[in-house]
């Protein structure tokens, strides 16, 4: 290893000190982990006040789907990700495929719908755009939606 790697190596090192700090002293340290410095004082403040929180957005992912032709639904783009779907063709009966996130009414949902997807990113359309997702035809197998955007 060349001096140069040595050195860029060592640098990347984090002592246990620098990730550790003692919580005597709550109301003027913070605590640093993972390149975030957290308040500590204010973390402890939100965990007393846990059961009069309003839930805000559930984060687990629920599966949306237009199975009839003019089905639709409306929700702010999320982006894409991931989704696990089942698939007899490969050995671990499971595959994981692109999908687009929308939320929805307080809820995140998701479509791996080939198309679908292939349509978003063709739009270029930006995260937070609330849009209006149609189902709108049938062509053999493959389902043809309709992106409008809402305002």
């Amino acid at each position: 290893m060349s001096n140069t790697k040595k050195e860029a190596v060592a640098t990347e090192e984090v002592t246990p000190q620098e990730n550790t700090q003692e919580l005597s002293n709550t109301n003027t340290q913070d605590l640093s982990t993972q390149n975030e410095t957290l308040d500590i004082q204010a973390l402890l403040e939100k965990s007393s006040q846990m059961e009069s929180m309003d839930t805000i957005v559930s984060l687990s992912p629920e599966s949306i789907t237009l199975d009839k032709v003019g089905e639709s639904f409306r929700g702010i783009f999320m982006g894409f990700g991931e989704m696990t779907v089942n698939d007899s063709s490969v050995e671990e009966g499971k595959r994981t495929i692109p999908c687009a996130k929308f939320l929805i009414n307080k809820k995140m949902c998701i479509n791996g719908g080939a198309v679908l997807i292939s349509e978003i990113k063709g739009a270029n359309v930006a995260l937070g755009t609330p849009l209006e997702v149609m189902y709108t035809e049938k062509r053999g197998n493959v389902k043809i939606y309709r992106i409008t955007l809402l305002g």
